[in-house]
C-alpha cells in the first residue's frame, strides 16, 4: 500500500492475513473472542515464529531515523523495546477507536470475554486489565533486580499507572484517528493529552485515480469501468463486504451475501476481500436459485474504492471495521453491522443507538433472512437516511489527515524546545521515585489496594462500586456465620427457576462460582430459594443443591473461601492464555 502511493516503507511485523487464515484465526473469528489468539496449546506453532520482528523494527528504525514513532497497540511490543533504547525519540500511540482510554463508557478490546455482574461498571475491566498489566511488570522488576540487570523504564509498575491513569501528565498526547462528529470524546475522558483527530482516510480523488490505474489497493484488472457500468443499469445497489473478516468458509459468506439480497429484493455489490467471494463461491447446482439472482442482480468485484463506491451505493453492509464505517456513514449511507470482534460489537451497538443503520447478531450466528430484514429496514427507514444524511455534511467538513500534521507541527517544536523532554524527565522520575518504594514490598497485593483506593478517588463510579462490594462481603461473612452462603460449584452451572415445583418456569442459570444467598428451603431440602450475591445469573430463583447424587450448589465451608471462589471464577475466564506457571 506505501509503496503504491510512492512511500517508502518496510514490512516489520507478520502479515495479519496469513494468520487469520490459520485454524486459530478462523477459531477467533467464528466464536467472536479476539484473546483466542493468543490462546496457547493446540494451535500455539500454527505460525512461523523464526522471524525476530523486535530485531526487525529496530533495524529498520535505525536506518530510517525517525524525528518521531507513532504507533498502534498491535506494534506496542515492537516499539517498546526500541524506545527504552531510544528515550530521546518522542513517541506516541495513535489508535483508530475510542477504546484506549479508560472509561465507564466502554470495554477495553482485550477485556470483552470479561463477564461483568449486573451492576459492575465498565471501569472495573479496565482497571483489572491495567492491575493484570502491573503484576507482571511487577515480577519482572524483582527478577531483574535479583539478577543485577537494568530494568528497562517501560518495564516499571508505575509506568502502567501512567499510561493508564495519569493520561494528562503524559509526555505524548494519544491520538484517536476517528471522527470526533460521529464518536464525540466521552465524558469522563481526561481533558488533555488527548486528541481525536479525525478519520485518516485517502482522499475520494486519490481512491479514483488508484482505481483507474489499476493498482492492487483499490481495484483490480479493468474492473473499475465494469462496476460503473453496474451502477449506472440500475437502482442504487447495497454494497456488501466483509474486508478481512470470514466464518466457516467462502462458500458460507457467498451464500449469506447473495441470499440476504434475494431476502430483501435489491441489487448488490459483493467485494470478495480476503476471502476472495465470487460467483464460483455459491457451489453447485443445489444453489441454482442463487445463482440465478446473482447473475441478474449482482455485480462481484475484488476490491473497490470506498470514497468513490459507497455514496453510489443505498446501503452498506460489513463487519464493522471503523474505517469502513466511517467510510459509508461519512458518504451518507445507512450501514448494517455484522460484528465479528474487537470494537465491532460497540460499533454496532451505537449505529443502533444512533439510528444511522443496525448492528446484527454476530456473524457466525447470522441468517440471510436477519440480514435480508436489515438491509431492507436501512433502504426503507427515513429516519435512518435523514440521521445519515445530516452526519454525513458534518464527517465531510472534518480534516482529520490535515489535524494531525497541523498537531505534529506544532508537537515537533515543542520537542525542539526542550519542553517534551522536560515532561519526558518528570514521568521517569515518578517511575523511579514510585519503585523505590514498590520494590519493597513483599508481593503486587498492597500495590493493588493502593491502586483500588487512588482510583475510587478518581472514578465516582469505582468508588461507588467499591462501598458496594465492602459492604456485601460483610453481609456474606454474616451469611456464612448462620451456614446460608453457597456458592456454583458445577461447571455447566445451576438451572435456576420461578418456582418451587421442578416443573416451574426456567428463568436462566447461575454460573460456576456464583455466590448465592439461601432464602428459604422446602421441607425436605431439596429445593432452595436463593439471591444472587455475586456472580451471573437471575436476582432470585429456586434451585436444587443435588442432581442425580451431583452437588451442584455447596455451602461456603470457609470465610476465605468466599474470596478464593471469586478469584477462581476470574482465573477460568481466561485459563486459556495465562502459562501454566502462572496457573500454578
Amino acid at each position: 500500500m506505501a509503496e503504491e502511493f510512492g512511500l517508502e516503507g518496510a514490512p516489520v511485523s507478520i502479515e495479519i492475513k496469513d494468520f487469520l487464515a490459520t485454524e486459530r484465526g478462523m477459531r477467533a473469528m467464528e466464536k467472536g473472542d479476539l484473546l483466542l489468539v493468543a490462546a496457547a496449546g493446540e494451535f500455539a506453532d500454527d505460525m512461523d515464529t523464526s522471524t525476530n520482528w523486535a530485531e526487525v523494527f529496530e533495524q529498520e528504525a535505525d536506518k530510517f531515523k525517525p524525528d518521531v514513532l507513532i504507533w498502534t497497540p498491535l506494534l506496542g511490543s515492537l516499539v517498546t523495546p526500541y524506545t527504552d533504547k531510544h528515550p530521546e525519540i518522542p513517541a506516541m500511540m495513535a489508535t483508530y477507536q475510542p477504546h484506549c482510554i479508560p472509561t465507564n463508557y466502554l470495554t477495553p478490546i482485550n477485556m470483552q470475554r470479561l463477564e461483568l455482574e449486573a451492576g459492575q461498571p465498565k471501569l472495573h475491566s479496565w482497571v483489572l486489565e491495567a492491575q493484570t498489566g502491573a503484576s507482571g511488570a511487577f515480577d519482572a522488576c524483582k527478577y531483574l533486580m535479583s539478577e543485577g540487570k537494568p530494568i528497562p523504564m517501560s518495564m516499571y509498575p508505575q509506568m502502567v499507572w501512567e499510561n493508564n491513569f495519569n493520561i494528562e501528565e503524559a509526555a505524548s498526547p494519544k491520538l484517536l484517528a476517528y471522527s470526533p462528529g460521529w464518536w464525540p470524546a466521552l465524558p469522563d475522558w481526561p481533558k488533555k493529552n488527548v486528541i481525536i483527530t479525525g478519520n485518516w482516510k485517502i482522499r475520494k480523488e486519490d481512491q479514483e485515480a488508484a482505481a483507474l490505474k489499476g493498482g492492487q489497493l483499490f481495484n483490480a484488472g479493468g474492473q473499475h469501468q465494469a462496476c460503473t457500468d453496474f451502477i449506472n443499469a440500475g437502482e442504487k445497489p447495497v454494497y456488501i463486504g466483509w474486508g478481512s473478516m470470514m466464518v466457516y468458509s467462502k462458500e458460507h459468506m457467498a451464500r449469506l451475501a447473495v441470499g440476504s439480497l434475494k431476502e430483501a429484493g435489491k441489487r448488490g455489490i459483493i467485494v470478495g476481500g480476503w476471502a476472495e467471494l465470487s460467483a464460483e463461491s455459491l457451489g453447485g447446482d443445489e444453489y441454482e436459485d442463487l445463482k440465478a439472482y446473482s447473475r441478474e442482480n449482482v455485480l462481484f468485484l475484488k476490491s473497490a474504492p470506498h470514497e468513490w463506491l459507497f455514496p453510489q451505493c443505498a446501503c452498506c453492509v460489513h463487519h464493522g471495521g471503523i474505517g469502513t464505517t466511517q467510510a459509508s456513514l461519512s458518504a451518507g449511507v445507512p450501514t448494517v453491522v455484522t460484528p465479528v470482534f474487537a470494537d465491532q460489537k460497540d460499533i454496532a451497538k451505537k449505529l443502533s443507538e444512533d439510528k444511522t443503520g443496525q448492528g446484527t447478531v454476530h456473524l457466525s450466528q447470522l441468517t440471510a433472512a436477519e440480514l435480508g430484514a436489515k438491509i431492507r429496514k436501512c433502504c426503507d427507514d427515513p429516519t435512518i437516511r435523514q440521521n445519515c444524511e445530516k452526519l454525513r455534511e458534518v464527517m465531510q467538513k472534518e480534516d482529520g489527515v490535515g489535524t494531525t500534521v497541523q498537531f505534529l507541527e506544532g508537537f515537533m517544536k515543542e520537542v525542539e524546545s526542550g519542553a517534551w523532554k522536560k515532561k519526558q524527565d518528570a514521568l521517569f522520575k515518578r517511575c523511579l521515585d514510585a519503585w523505590e518504594k514498590q520494590k519493597k514490598l513483599p508481593d503486587s497485593g498492597k500495590l493493588m489496594a493502593k491502586w483500588n483506593m487512588d482510583l475510587a478517588d478518581k472514578y465516582q463510579p469505582l468508588q461507588d462500586y467499591t462501598n458496594q462490594q465492602v459492604n456485601l462481603f460483610g453481609k456474606m461473612v454474616e451469611l456464612f456465620n448462620k451456614k446460608k452462603l453457597w456458592w456454583v460449584k458445577s461447571t455447566q452451572g445451576c438451572l435456576a427457576r420461578k418456582g418451587e415445583a421442578l416443573k416451574s418456569e426456567e428463568c436462566g442459570r447461575y454460573k460456576e462460582f456464583t455466590l448465592l444467598e439461601e432464602l428459604e428451603a422446602n421441607k425436605s431440602g431439596s429445593r432452595l430459594r436463593v439471591r444472587r450475591l455475586k456472580g451471573v445469573g437471575p436476582d432470585e430463583a429456586w434451585v436444587s443443591p443435588t442432581v442425580s447424587g451431583k452437588d451442584i450448589i455447596v455451602k461456603v465451608v470457609h470465610q476465605l473461601e468466599i474470596q478464593k471462589v471469586q478469584g477462581e471464577a476470574l482465573k477460568k475466564q481466561f485459563a486459556d492464555i495465562i502459562p501454566s506457571e502462572v496457573k500454578t
